[in-house]
C-alpha cells in the first residue's frame, strides 16, 4: 500500500482501509496489532477462567485432598485414605530411618557434592517403600529389587521372635541442635535387613534405625525461623521438625507457572507435591494463603499453623529420575525471607506449614475432610496480602465480570 503516511497510496487505497477501519500501516504492522490484540484478550480470558474456577472452588470449601505418610524417614510416600493422628505425628509416619556406620541419619542431602558427598548414593532412598501389613509386618520394597519382610512382634513372642529381637542403640537424628549432638535412643533391627538396605541403596555400613520405647524427642523453636511452640513438650516422630507438614494444591500450581515462565519447563512438568512430603494436602485456598493461618481444625483434631516449612536441597530432587534441577532457585526468588530480627544470614526459603496438634488426638483424619479455619495470624496475614494479596483481587474481580 505504499509508505506509511500513506503519501504514495492512491485514492481508491486510502478509501479501501479507511472502509476497514484500519491505519494505513500495510500488512505486517497490521498482522502485529492483530496478534497483541488477540494475546491480550487471551490473557484476560484466561485469567477470568482461572479466577473463576478458584472462586467455585472455594464455594466448596476447603478440603483435604490427599494424605501421606512416610514409615522410612526419607523413604518413598505412602497415600492413604485415612490416617489416626497422634500428638506426635501420623501413627504411621517417620517411625524409622537409614543410618550409617557412623551413628548419623542419612538422607538424601548426603549424595549432594560429588565424590566429596558423604554418601554419593543417598538419593536411592527416595525409591525405597515401607509399607505396613497385618501380623505387625513391615514389608520394604524398590524397583528391580526383591522385597523384604520384617516381623516387628515383641520379641518375647516366641523363640523364633526373640532372636529378631531390635536391640537398643544411640543414634544421630536430624533436626533442631539438642543436647548429646541430637542423639536418641532407638532401635536396631538387625543384620539381614541392614544387607538389604546396602544393596537397596549401596550406603556401606548403614542400618535400619526406628523409635523404640526409650525414645523422648519433642518439639523445639527453630531459631532460623523464630515462632514459638504453642505446646512444650510435644512429641515429634523422626520428622525434622514438626509433627505435621500441610501443603496447598494452589502454592504448589503458583510454582509451577513461575518455574515455566522462567524457562523451566522441564521442572514446570515434573515438580509435584512428592518433592516437599507433605502429610496433608487440601484444595480450595488461595495460593500461599495457609501462610496466614494460626490455628486450623482438620476431623476432630486442632492444630497450631506453627512455623512456616524452610525447604532444603532435598527439593532440587526429580522422584522418578533422581536428577537435580533449578526448582529452589525459582522458590527463593519469591519466598525468601530473613530470620529473626532481619537477620539475612539466616533467611529461609518456604514452601507448606507445620502444624503441632493442641486437641483432638488420637483422632482420624481422611481424604475430603473440610478444614476450618478458626484463627488467622494478623501479621502473616499482612505480609500474604502485600506479596500475593493484590494480584488474586484483580483476579476475582474479573471472575465477578465473566461470572
Amino acid at each position: 500500500f505504499g509508505s506509511s503516511d500513506g503519501s504514495m497510496c492512491d485514492p481508491s487505497s486510502r478509501d479501501a482501509m479507511a472502509a476497514l477501519r484500519m491505519p494505513a500501516e500495510g500488512p505486517p504492522r497490521r498482522a502485529a496489532a492483530l496478534i497483541v490484540a488477540s494475546a491480550a484478550a487471551s490473557a484476560v480470558a484466561l485469567a477470568a477462567y482461572a479466577a473463576l474456577r478458584e472462586r467455585r472452588r472455594r464455594r466448596r470449601g476447603l478440603l483435604v485432598r490427599e494424605l501421606m505418610v512416610y514409615p522410612l524417614k526419607s523413604g518413598a510416600e505412602v497415600s492413604v485414605a485415612r490416617e489416626k493422628a497422634l500428638d506426635r505425628g501420623f501413627e504411621r509416619d517417620r517411625l524409622f530411618q537409614v543410618t550409617d556406620a557412623d551413628g548419623k541419619f542419612v538422607t538424601p542431602r548426603d549424595a549432594i557434592g560429588g565424590k566429596a558427598a558423604p554418601h554419593p548414593s543417598a538419593a536411592e532412598l527416595f525409591l525405597l517403600r515401607c509399607e505396613f501389613q497385618p501380623g505387625a509386618r513391615l514389608v520394604l520394597s524398590k524397583p528391580g529389587l526383591s522385597p523384604l519382610t520384617l516381623d516387628l512382634r515383641p520379641g518375647d513372642d516366641c523363640a523364633q521372635c526373640a532372636a529378631l529381637a531390635p536391640t537398643a542403640v544411640r543414634a544421630k537424628i536430624l533436626g533442631v541442635p539438642r543436647p548429646d549432638g541430637n542423639r536418641e535412643w532407638l532401635l536396631d533391627h538387625g543384620e539381614a535387613v541392614a544387607n538389604w538396605l546396602r544393596e537397596a541403596t549401596g550406603i556401606r555400613g548403614c542400618r535400619l534405625h526406628s523409635i523404640g520405647p526409650r525414645y523422648r524427642r519433642v518439639v523445639l523453636e527453630n531459631p532460623k525461623q523464630g515462632d514459638a511452640v504453642a505446646t512444650s513438650g510435644c512429641p515429634v516422630s523422626l520428622a525434622d521438625e514438626a509433627p505435621y507438614l500441610l501443603t496447598s494444591t494452589a502454592s504448589l500450581s503458583d510454582l509451577r507457572r513461575r518455574l515455566f515462565w522462567k524457562g523451566h519447563f522441564r521442572a514446570s512438568r515434573s515438580v509435584d507435591m512428592r518433592r516437599f512430603r507433605p502429610n496433608i494436602v487440601v484444595t480450595g485456598t488461595l495460593p500461599w494463603e495457609e501462610d496466614t493461618w494460626k490455628r486450623i481444625r482438620i476431623g476432630p483434631v486442632v492444630f497450631q499453623v506453627w512455623q512456616r516449612c524452610a525447604r532444603c536441597l532435598m527439593t532440587t530432587f526429580d522422584r522418578d529420575t533422581l536428577r537435580r534441577d533449578g526448582a529452589l532457585d525459582v522458590l527463593r526468588s519469591f519466598r525468601e525471607r530473613p530470620g529473626p530480627g532481619g537477620n539475612a544470614s539466616t533467611s529461609v526459603s518456604n514452601f507448606g506449614m507445620h502444624l503441632v496438634p493442641v486437641a483432638g488426638c488420637p483422632g482420624d483424619i481422611s481424604v475430603g475432610d473440610t478444614l476450618e479455619v478458626l484463627e488467622r495470624d494478623p501479621a502473616r496475614e499482612q505480609e500474604w496480602l502485600a506479596k500475593f494479596g493484590p494480584r488474586w483481587k484483580l483476579s476475582l474481580r474479573f471472575a465477578v465480570s465473566f461470572g
